[in-house]
């Protein structure tokens, strides 16, 4: 005997209406629920993408809108400068800082933040690669600051580091052949 016939049969209606009512707004409430949970996990995925695009804008604004890094860059953009072997010489001479190796540090420093963002996941490393990877590699790519970088422990750095002095032996290798 199925549900409804039991009820009719037992001549409570009002029950079996009840019973109905109570399975319908059951469902209806789960339902709703889902949904809900559904609506505020995008939400919160659409906030946390929209803090990543702040975070990221204000990078911006602080590596290329801000006259901090700008002389460095240039400075190790351009090896035929003469600031370059200026740089190349404060780097060398040991005690305080010089004024651009201070802007290097500085520099550096910076990379190594934004680097450690990226391993902790609070900033994409798309992101990060979109906007800082070929400074990171120009930066790199220069002999003596790459000592300097394994020199003075920039832990977030020595894997660029690492990974230019693996692509520098291959170079090198290949020549040789």
């Amino acid at each position: 005997m199925d549900f409804v016939s039991r009820f009719a049969a037992s001549g409570d209606a009002a029950l079996y209406w009840s019973e109905l009512a109570r399975n319908w707004a059951s469902a209806f409430t789960f339902v709703a629920a889902l949904l809900a949970g559904i609506f505020g996990l995008f939400r919160y995925l659409r906030s946390e993408r929209m803090r990543q695009t702040e975070q990221i804008r204000e990078l911006y604004k602080s590596f290329f809108e801000s006259e901090k890094y700008r002389r460095v860059r240039f400075v190790l953009a351009n090896p035929e400068a003469p600031e370059f072997s200026v740089l190349k010489a404060e780097l060398a001479t040991p005690g305080m800082p010089k004024p651009l190796e201070g802007e290097l540090i500085d520099l550096l420093n910076f990379l190594e933040f934004v680097s450690g963002l990226t391993r902790r996941g609070l900033v994409s490393r798309s992101d990060i690669d979109w906007m800082f990877a070929n400074y990171i590699e120009r930066v790199i790519a220069v002999d003596f600051v790459r000592e300097y970088v394994k020199r003075q422990d920039f832990d977030e750095l020595n894997g660029a580091v690492r990974k230019a002095e693996r692509a520098k032996a291959r170079a090198d290798a290949a020549k040789a052949r």
